[in-house]
């Protein structure tokens, strides 16, 4: 297996265990969310950072590319640990700013699956 169709999958992951722990954090009430969602964010977080140590390997074939993305993937995973660790720490509940980052971080690393889907597409159609 191409280890960008790799990256891509955990990414994948990433997305739905992100939003499956959007959705029950949003189904419980703010005082009794539980561990829960931070269970299902941290098997998140855990395929994200799989994805970008998969993409900063080193490959027979070294792209500079794949590197940067895996680096960008990997800060934006730490920013978000970061982010989730302050929220949980803060019993005053997150400010705007820190939703905002979370934002951005969240667009960057669909901004790198989308680079991979389109990069793994070209590969398919280059091998036929």
């Amino acid at each position: 297996m191409d280890r960008r169709r790799f990256a891509l999958y955990a990414l994948v992951g990433f997305a739905l265990a992100t939003a499956a722990a959007i959705v029950i954090s949003g189904a419980r009430p703010a005082v009794g969310q539980g561990v829960t969602p931070l269970v299902v964010q941290g098997i998140g977080y855990v395929c994200a950072i799989l994805a970008a140590l998969d993409l900063l390997a080193p490959a027979a074939h070294p792209s500079g590319a794949d590197r940067k993305l895996g680096g960008v993937v990997l800060v934006s995973v730490a920013v978000l640990v970061v982010l989730d660790v302050f929220a949980l720490a803060d019993s005053g509940g997150a400010t705007i700013g820190a939703g905002f980052l979370r934002l951005v971080c969240l667009v960057v690393i669909v901004a790198v699956a989308g680079r991979l889907l389109a990069t793994s597409r070209t590969a398919g159609r280059q091998r036929q």
